[in-house]
């Protein structure tokens, strides 16, 4: 399958984060939601550290999800063609999921399909569920912006490929578009509080971080 990550150079590590957590956590037979699934790298990658697990890929791009149907063949996977940004129109298997994930997919939804696609996932999520979202943050602050400028060019010094390269923050929110829509920290912050869930950043490189919420005692399930 084609290499998702070749052209990011911190993404490998921070996927392969993703992909032991849940690896260490689940028990056999626990269902993943993923949102967004494109080709099932990030399955794989788990597949590959926890045989058992139970996989419900949702995607809009139906040649994605034939070949995800082709990667993960002799996996116990589901294919399902939706809209995230209408997620209520989506109708998945009818389980409680122990694991709702999504990988660089909510930067290109609106606000309001980003915070209703966590609803709609959130409301599918065991008792003892949890919610992992990994995606770029929207920076904020231009008063920080030099220093986060010098992460992404010591980024590429080590790693030899950039992240991204932008001169100033007037041109970093220049290059924003309403497919290219990163939001804050602040944002997931609040969206996932309004659903009493539980939020902590896991890990944070530059300005892509993967953020976990757990489900609070007596919310769902």
């Amino acid at each position: 399958m084609d290499d998702p990550i070749a052209s990011h150079p911190t993404r490998a590590e921070q996927l392969d984060i993703l992909a032991d957590i849940i690896a260490e956590v689940a028990r056999d037979g626990d269902s993943i939601l993923d949102l967004g699934v494109g080709a099932g790298y990030v399955e794989r990658l788990i597949a590959a550290k926890h045989r058992g697990l139970r996989f419900v890929g949702v995607d809009l791009q139906r040649d994605k999800l034939d070949e995800a149907e082709r990667n993960l063949s002799g996996h116990d996977f589901v294919a399902v063609r939706g809209d995230l940004s209408d997620a209520d129109g989506i109708a998945v298997p009818d389980r409680k999921y122990r694991f709702a994930i999504s990988a660089l997919v909510f930067h290109d939804l609106g606000d309001g399909a980003k915070r209703n696609a966590i609803a709609w996932a959130a409301s599918r999520l065991a008792s003892d569920g949890w919610w992992l979202l990994y995606d770029r943050l929207r920076l904020d602050t231009p008063e920080t912006f030099t220093l986060q400028r010098a992460i992404w060019n010591r980024i590429e010094r080590v790693h030899g490929r950039g992240m991204r390269r932008t001169e100033d923050f007037r041109a970093y929110e220049r290059d924003l578009a309403p497919n290219n829509r990163p939001a804050r920290l602040t944002d997931y912050a609040r969206w996932f509080g309004e659903l009493n869930l539980a939020m902590q950043v896991l890990h944070l490189h530059g300005n892509v971080a993967l953020l976990a919420a757990g489900v609070r005692p007596g919310r769902l399930g």
